[in-house]
Parts: C-alpha cells; sequence; structure tokens
C-alpha cells in the first residue's frame, strides 16, 4: 500500500510545484483556464470568468485537508506565478496505484516544462508516497501529451476504443503507465554504465532494458516483427534449420519454433536468456544456448538454411568484429541459405530523439555537422553504411528493407488504429518499405542476403 503525504511542494531545476491558494485565481485564470486551446481535450470546460476558476480553488484547498489528495500548481522560479496544474488522481490503495494529469498554458508549450513538472511529480509518487503503479492517458488526436509520458519513460500499454468523454466528445485513448521498479533504474539508460568491451556493455544494458516486450507491447512496435517474419517465410521450406544469433527474449525463435521449424538460438545477454526460458513450452523444440556472435564453433559448417542476425550489428562497435560476425554467420549458413541482418537506423534516430526531446536538434548525441549518431549505448548505421559492410563481408545483398518505417514516429496513431485501418496501413508499410526513397525513414533497417 502506499504511503499518503499529500500535496507536498516539489522543487525541480526551473520549477516549484506547490499547493494553490484561492489567490491563485487570476493567474489560473488568465494562464490557462480561460482558454479553450488549453482545454480542448480535458474533460473541464474552459472558464467563463475568475469566479469560477475561484470555486475550482477552493475545492482543492479543501482537499489538502486529505492525506491522500494530489493536486500542485506548477510555477517557473523566474516567473513566480502559477502556469498550470499536474495532479494525482483517483488513488487505489489496494493497487498501489494513482493515475496523472497535467496542462498548462499555451505561452510554455515546446519548453519541456510539462515533461519536467511530472518527472518530479513521478519522483515524488514513487519515492516519498511508494506508490507501486502510476497511470496516464491522453485522446489518439493529442498525441504531444504522449510525447510527455514517453519522455519520462512511461510505457505505452495500448489503445482503448471509445473509452473517454472530453471537450471533444466520446473519444479514443491511449495508456501509458510506469512501474515503481522502471523509475528506479538510472533515467538515462547510458548513465552509470561501467563495462570494459562490448560483451560487458551487452550484459550491463539488457539488465536495464525490457527487451522481452520490445517487439509485441502494440500495434506500432509489432511493425518490424510482421516486416521482418514476411520476409524470413519467403524462403522457408518445409524442415528448415533456423540460427537465430542475438536472439534476444526470443520473439522469432518461438514464432518459428511453434510452426515446426527446427531452431537454435544463442544469446549474450543472461537477462534475456532468462526471460526466454521462462516462455519455452513443449511446443517446438529450441536449443538455446548463452554466447557469443564473435564465436559460433559450437556449430559445423553449412548447418543451418536461414540464419538471423537480429541484434549483434546493434552492439559491435569496431570493424573488424562486425566483419568477423559476418564471417562466422555465413560459415555456417548452406551455401544457397540465406542472411538476414537487422540495423539501426542513423537517420531516423534523430527524428525519433526529436519528437520526445523539444532541443534534442542543438543537444542530441551526434556530430551537427555530418549527422552521425554518437555510437553508445547502440550502434547506428546509415542505409549506405549497412550496405558497404556487407558488400566487404562478401555478402550477396537480396532485399533492403525498412523494417518499422514510420512507425515509431507516428506511435500514438497507429496504436489508436482499430482492426481495419491497422491492416491496411501494414498493407501500405509493406507496399513501401522497399521503396529507396523510403529506406533511410526507419528507425530498424532489413538486409536479406546469401554468403
Amino acid at each position: 500500500m502506499p504511503t499518503h503525504r499529500g500535496t507536498q511542494t516539489i522543487e525541480t531545476p526551473r520549477l516549484l510545484l506547490r499547493r494553490a491558494t484561492v489567490q491563485d485565481a487570476q493567474a489560473m485564470y488568465d494562464n490557462w483556464a480561460s482558454d479553450p486551446e488549453v482545454t480542448k481535450y480535458l474533460m473541464w470546460p474552459a472558464h467563463t470568468s475568475p469566479d469560477i476558476t475561484r470555486q475550482v480553488l477552493q475545492f482543492w484547498v479543501n482537499g489538502y485537508q486529505q492525506d491522500n489528495f494530489y493536486q500542485w500548481l506548477i510555477v517557473p522560479k523566474d516567473l513566480g506565478q502559477p502556469i498550470g496544474s499536474i495532479s494525482g488522481m483517483n488513488p487505489n490503495d489496494q493497487l498501489s496505484s494513482v493515475e496523472v494529469a497535467y496542462c498548462i498554458g499555451r505561452p510554455w508549450w515546446h519548453q519541456g516544462i510539462t515533461t519536467e513538472a511530472l518527472q518530479g511529480v513521478l519522483g515524488y509518487l514513487f519515492e516519498t508516497c511508494d506508490f507501486h503503479r502510476i497511470t496516464a492517458k491522453h485522446d489518439t488526436n493529442n498525441p504531444r501529451s504522449g510525447s510527455v509520458m514517453r519522455t519520462c519513460g512511461m510505457t505505452c500499454e495500448g489503445t482503448s476504443r471509445q473509452s473517454d468523454c472530453n471537450n471533444q466528445g466520446i473519444c479514443d485513448t491511449v495508456h501509458y503507465a510506469m512501474l515503481k521498479r522502471q523509475w528506479e533504474r538510472p533515467k538515462d539508460l547510458a548513465e552509470g554504465l561501467v563495462y570494459e568491451n562490448d560483451t560487458q556493455l551487452v550484459q550491463e544494458l539488457y539488465r536495464r532494458l525490457d527487451e522481452n516486450s520490445r517487439l509485441n507491447h502494440s500495434q506500432a512496435a509489432r511493425v518490424e516483427f510482421l516486416t521482418t517474419v514476411k520476409y524470413i517465410q519467403r524462403y522457408l521450406t518445409p524442415g528448415a534449420k533456423i540460427l537465430d544469433i542475438g536472439a534476444g527474449a526470443g520473439e522469432y525463435s518461438l514464432y518459428f519454433a511453434r510452426q515446426g521449424y527446427q531452431v537454435s538460438a544463442l544469446e549474450l545477454s543472461e537477462n534475456n536468456i532468462a526471460a526466454f526460458r521462462s516462455k519455452l513450452t513443449d511446443q517446438g523444440t529450441i536449443d538455446l544456448v548463452q554466447g557469443n556472435a564473435l564465436d559460433l564453433s559450437r556449430y559445423g559448417d553449412h548447418s543451418f538454411d536461414i540464419v538471423l542476425l537480429f541484434g549483434p550489428l546493434y552492439h559491435l562497435h569496431s570493424q573488424a568484429d562486425k566483419l568477423r560476425c559476418i564471417q562466422e554467420a555465413k560459415r555456417v549458413c548452406k551455401p544457397d541459405g540465406k542472411l538476414f541482418f537487422a540495423f539501426i537506423s542513423n537517420d531516423m534516430v534523430i527524428l525519433t530523439m526529436f519528437q520526445e526531446v523539444p532541443d534534442y536538434f542543438v543537444t542530441g548525441d551526434y556530430n551537427k555537422d555530418t549527422f552521425r549518431c554518437d555510437d553508445f549505448p547502440f550502434v547506428f548505421h546509415t542505409v549506405d553504411a549497412c550496405r558497404e559492410l556487407l558488400r566487404e563481408g562478401g555478402v550477396k545483398i537480396l532485399h533492403q528493407v525498412a523494417a518499422d518505417g514510420v512507425s515509431e514516429l507516428l506511435q500514438d496513431k497507429i496504436n489508436a488504429m482499430d482492426e481495419e485501418n491497422y491492416a491496411q496501413y501494414l498493407r501500405y508499410h509493406f507496399y513501401t518499405c522497399e521503396k529507396p526513397e523510403h529506406l533511410g525513414a526507419s528507425n530498424h533497417l532489413l538486409f536479406v542476403g546469401e554468403p
């Protein structure tokens, strides 16, 4: 159960989050409560007079007498007056959960203020009040609100159709949540990583990442998986043997093993191995081992019809190691077999980071002249770099695929689609994913080749 502390003052680098008073009525009315654009996707209408604002504030002041009432005003330190509000609603002691909601005035949009306020409230509710789960939701037509949630580390859990009502009428809502164990991880994925080589970096990284749900937690996330499966299935024959190198939590291995194919899987991360093993059943036999993509000596020459490398090239920094990984994959692949390589796209990641971090073009970890991303903690490749690497490795390229296309960039809209719209979106994606002009516009790239 949570330990309720009520609404206490929270300080962040730029803000004071404090209790409201009735004397804040004029500032609240002027700065946000009277603006129909601010309240467009909210459940309460824009205030038509300061008297209405005073009534709301009096209700909040009365609420502060309860230790489970959470309602803050957002006050920039350099301004000294409130510009918005943020609350913790519907606390559930049995589930130890609470829902957060927020709004700020238009002059302060796109400055990271709402994100900073939400981070402060998440910290207070998790650390001081000991909540286990914090949720939030937004209208599918208001994706910027979802961007705030994602930037703070909340996880999208899906879309509920026609499940809520706001000033625009009945609406679909996108639901986010964060568990306390997520909050307790370093806020920056790379923060505090201690490693001496790529192997140690992978182990440390996947102690922080939830690879178990990366490919299946939403419709948008599923696009990469469905695209990749579509291309693998083109080259499968009855009785085909598949080697999944860098198998992660087993999404591809399990899928094809359940279809009756012989699957061997190799994964470096201990956390991913544990997640993989937890999903193993008697349905489909998988030879799962812990190992390194640079050493496939346990497998004989020309042993597999299909060889998948959907993780190693995310993490190998040196060109020599990349080429060694490719040579090992070629060695174990049959002469008429097929090789599948996944890369993280350098150019698209800048746009998706910009969606979450408003000043990313100025503060982002990339070369401001060449637009080359910093290869930490992941390794990024341009489309041309992928081609050059595979050609240097002696791979004949058959397909170059934008594996997930713009799905991460447009994830809120895609997750809000009903079944019919999602099916047609997938058809559109499959239609465009090999077009040369679309290749760079994808967070993940898939290359199919022959030894």
